[in-house]
């Protein structure tokens, strides 16, 4: 496996880590809180199984993302789309991609560095 210093791995990976904390952040504080509000004036509750865990944190952003409602789901797929603007679908993007760079990152730097053993 072709090693990088582990400096550089450091500089790398830290503006990822960083940019998934800022972007969910914003999802979180803008778009599900924009989302949230439109839906309990129509009268949608938000979850109760999720009260304080932020599960559906990722549930909004994959229908945000995907753009069309899933046939079985746990979250009101058509209230979110419904209440759903562009920078929500830039937020929830961010926050995806954001994430799946971090992990691979991390998965890269525990096989390659041994960080699992430190």
């Amino acid at each position: 496996m072709y090693l990088i210093p582990e400096t550089f791995y450091w500089i790398l990976t830290g503006p990822f880590i960083i940019a998934f904390l800022i972007s969910a952040l914003c999802f979180t504080r803008i778009s599900m809180k924009h989302i949230e509000k439109k839906m309990r004036e129509e009268g949608i509750h938000e979850p109760l199984w999720d009260k304080g865990l932020g599960i559906r944190v990722s549930m909004y952003g994959k229908v945000i993302r995907r753009q069309k409602p899933a046939k079985a789901t746990v979250v009101n797929d058509e209230a979110i789309l419904r209440y759903t603007r562009p920078i929500d679908l830039i937020l929830a993007r961010a926050m995806h991609y954001s994430f799946i760079i971090m992990m691979t990152l991390a998965i890269y730097g525990y096989f390659a560095y041994d960080l699992g053993e430190r």
